[in-house]
Formats: structure tokens, C-alpha cells, sequence
């Protein structure tokens, strides 16, 4: 099976919203002869500027709380553990372990080797 990225899935949902909307949009133009460009400009356009789905924006925002999280965590008292991306877990460790509560129970993508 392959992993999709985070960004890739929202587009792909962003993109089935924006062609269904148009599709609505155009029924609803042809059922009760309203002006098509018109309808489209009005309830369409301006709401997608407003959309808690804008890539970019999703993008920045996750982005910025991956940066955030590496940042607050000590080096030093960082878990050991290995996750799915192959980074470094950014939890703390337990006192007196070299890792966190779950890397403690399993190492499925190995752990890191200090030097």
C-alpha cells in the first residue's frame, strides 16, 4: 500500500469539493435559468479565499507546528526512538530510560545510534 502525503490527500479532497460545487452550481444555473458566471462569482470564488482547505495555508500550518515541536525538546532529554519518517521521536524521555512511554514498548523503526 502507499502512503500518501498529508498535502497530497487535501488537494485531492479540496479538488472533489471544487469540481462538485461547480456542479452544483451549473444544475442550479440551468434548473432556474440564472446567469452561470454570475452564480459562480458570487458563491464560489469568494468563499474559496476563505477555505480552512487552502494547500498553501494547510501546508504552513502544519509545517510550522512539525518546527515548533522539534524546537521546544531538549536534545539531550529527547526520546531515541526512530519513527515512521525515519526522524527522531520529538518526545521527551522517561526519566531514567533513553526513550518515551511508547518507544519503551516497541522499537518498530529501530532506534538512534548515538555516537
Amino acid at each position: 500500500m502507499k502512503h500518501k502525503s498529508i498535502n497530497s490527500v487535501t488537494n485531492y479532497l479540496t479538488d472533489i469539493l471544487n469540481n462538485e460545487c461547480n456542479e452544483i452550481v451549473e444544475k442550479l444555473s440551468t434548473d432556474f435559468l440564472l446567469n452561470y458566471d454570475e452564480l459562480k462569482h458570487t458563491y464560489l470564488e469568494n468563499k474559496s479565499n476563505n477555505s480552512i482547505l487552502q494547500n498553501s495555508e494547510e501546508s504552513t500550518i502544519y509545517s510550522l507546528n512539525k518546527k515548533k515541536i522539534k524546537n521546544i525538546v531538549d536534545s539531550n532529554i529527547r526520546c531515541l526512538g526512530i519513527i515512521k519518517s525515519g526522524a527522531q521521536c520529538a518526545r521527551t524521555r522517561k526519566c531514567g530510560y533513553d526513550y518515551c512511554k511508547i518507544h519503551q514498548k516497541t522499537l518498530k523503526f529501530g532506534k538512534k545510534i548515538e555516537i
